[in-house]
């Protein structure tokens, strides 16, 4: 069956606070609330293939989520967080099949303690994944599935008793604290969740490298205590290369690192107080350090350069930031005459500037998609091989209060899927003669290209069809003619073939009780409460279920 029209997305940023998005509400799946993506430019013939996967967070419902091209919401993830916050969501590769990888958890001060998680193309859990050695639980800064499928890569955060003495004798301003954070990465067996590497900054990075003093920060710590140890490395990614090395962004010390893959030393350091490279760039509390090509003594690397965090900035440079704007960068390192070069960059269509998080991208087709960290964007970028890449789509997510929240990394995946859950389905009439509505959904369905609504005065049929109409944004709704009042009603997911795809459970008709107000034709509002038993001619008998955010889709049984 052929793969629905992908999206790709990139945003315009704006010199203001974005704050938490305007959510979405669902007749026929009440229980979600995503935030609206809003596309403002969209290019189809510069964009490549995908959906967009984000993992907005300081929200109230956290979720990842996936998006197609025009905004419409493909799947919305909360209920694997339980309330806690979804990290890093991409596409892997796992026993030789795709699978959605991200991590949860619960969100500290600058890092978190969670799980890593693997579903499958019908969103069934396949593994959860945790942290090895009696360490700390996983950290969200990187999950990352490796290329053959049989490892990952997951950092950790851990508190450390601190001696100022005889770690940084003679600095005044470290005399006072007596807990270090310190970051961690395992390489992980998935098979086994056994650990096969572990690295740990404080073997072999000085405190003295690092750039964010103790308390200048909201998440710095003041190292007083193990609840606010000093975290002066603050670990955010880790990639391998083929030999097994490791390359490892710290953020605080505004360095990537290469990292022998046998005993853990540093083979080569680039940026921040003691680079082994001349450089013809910089970049400042980076993020999402990835290996793109190894030739001989040639290495090319990306990174997300944010060019800013929260410290006090250094003599003559301004409040808002080191450099000017954040950018995605790539960079090439000639190891043998230790030089380095910018070779291209990538910023935003407002050049502005986020505090924390972000990631680049490589796409298939040679774009490069960026997404924004702390203000919850992205961009997509044509090839810049020729020097002139352009913005090829943007798109941001719609605020409505003074909520702040972020998307810690935004990616573009291909991605088909067929959820193991049935469709949902809601269906109202706002008495008996009046035409029914039907909304219907499947949460994360990829491959739906119709709904077929069919009817029956018996939950158990038969039942007739009664409406066939395309699929329109995640939740389709329709009408029929009020001679086709049922009772009861399924709804049928067919594809683009029309083959049937999957089938809601038989849902009873709503209708509201006599005399309610701000009912309509259509619905009855997102805010009634639905709890007053209707005596109508269609036999209706409510339960006492309680809807506050939109008609519900159970909880009511009808009576011949």
């Amino acid at each position: 069956m052929a793969l629905n029209t992908l999206l790709s997305i990139a945003v315009l940023t704006k010199l203001v606070p974005y704050v938490r998005a305007q959510v979405q509400h669902f007749y026929s799946n009440p229980t979600l609330a995503p935030p609206t993506l809003v596309v403002e430019t969209y290019n189809d013939s510069l964009t490549d293939n995908g959906y967009i996967f984000m993992t907005p967070f300081q929200d109230p419902q956290p979720s990842p989520l996936i998006f197609q091209s025009d905004g419409t919401l493909i799947w919305d993830g909360r209920a694997y967080v339980n309330g806690l916050q979804g990290h890093d969501l991409t596409v892997c590769d796992y026993n030789e099949t795709l699978n959605l990888c991200f991590m949860y958890g619960a969100q500290e001060n600058g890092y978190a303690r969670g799980y890593g998680l693997i579903l499958d193309q019908t969103y069934t859990q396949v593994l959860n994944v945790t942290s090895g050695n009696n360490q700390p639980s996983l950290d969200q800064h990187e999950f990352f599935v490796q290329e053959d499928g049989t490892t990952v890569l997951a950092t950790i955060y851990k508190q450390i008793p601190f001696d100022a003495a005889t770690s940084a004798p003679g600095n005044t301003a470290l005399e006072n604290v007596t807990w270090l954070q310190v970051g961690i990465f395992q390489q992980i067996d998935l098979a086994t969740n056994n650990v096969l590497f572990e690295w740990q900054s404080s073997d072999f990075v000085p405190v003295s490298a690092s750039y964010v003093m103790p308390g200048t920060t909201d998440i710095s710590g003041n190292g007083l205590s193990a609840s606010t140890a000093w975290d002066y490395f603050h670990i955010n990614s880790v990639d391998m290369f083929e030999n097994g090395d490791y390359l490892v962004s710290g953020r605080h010390v505004k360095t990537v690192y290469r990292i022998n893959g046998t005993d853990g030393s540093i083979v080569w350091q680039l940026n921040g107080k003691t680079s082994d490279f001349t450089q013809d760039f910089t970049f400042d509390f980076q993020h999402n350090a990835r290996i793109r090509n190894e030739t001989g003594s040639t290495v090319v690397i990306s990174v997300y350069d944010n060019g800013s965090d929260d410290s006090p900035p250094p003599t003559g440079k301004s409040k808002t930031g080191y450099e000017p704007y954040s950018a995605g960068k790539v960079l090439s390192l000639d190891t043998s005459a230790n030089t380095s070069t910018l070779l291209d960059w990538y910023v935003s269509p407002d050049k502005q500037l986020s505090t924390s998080q972000g990631d680049l991208q490589y796409l298939p087709n040679g774009n490069k998609f960026m997404g924004m960290g702390n203000l919850p964007f992205a961009v997509e970028f044509t090839d810049n091989s020729t020097g002139d890449a352009t913005v090829a789509y943007y798109a941001h997510l719609e605020n409505n209060n003074t909520d702040t929240f972020s998307s810690y990394r935004n990616y573009k995946f291909e991605w088909i899927a067929q959820p193991a859950a049935p469709p949902d389905l809601f269906v109202y009439a706002q008495n008996c003669s009046t035409s029914p509505v039907f909304y219907a959904s499947w949460n994360g369905a990829t491959e739906v290209d119709s709904w077929r609504f069919r009817t029956s005065n018996e939950s158990s049929g038969p039942f007739s069809t009664v409406a066939t109409v395309v699929k329109s944004g995640f939740e389709t709704n329709t009408t029929v003619a009020a001679g086709d009042f049922n009772l009861f009603t399924i709804a049928e997911a067919r594809d683009a073939f029309g083959d049937l795809l999957g089938s809601s459970l038989a849902v009873q008709t709503f209708v509201p009780a006599t005399n309610t107000n701000g009912c309509t034709s259509m619905s009855c509002g997102t805010t009634l409460n639905y709890t007053t038993a209707a005596t109508l001619g269609c036999s209706v008998t409510q339960s006492t279920r309680k809807h506050h955010n939109s008609p519900p889709t159970y909880g009511y049984r009808f009576t011949a």
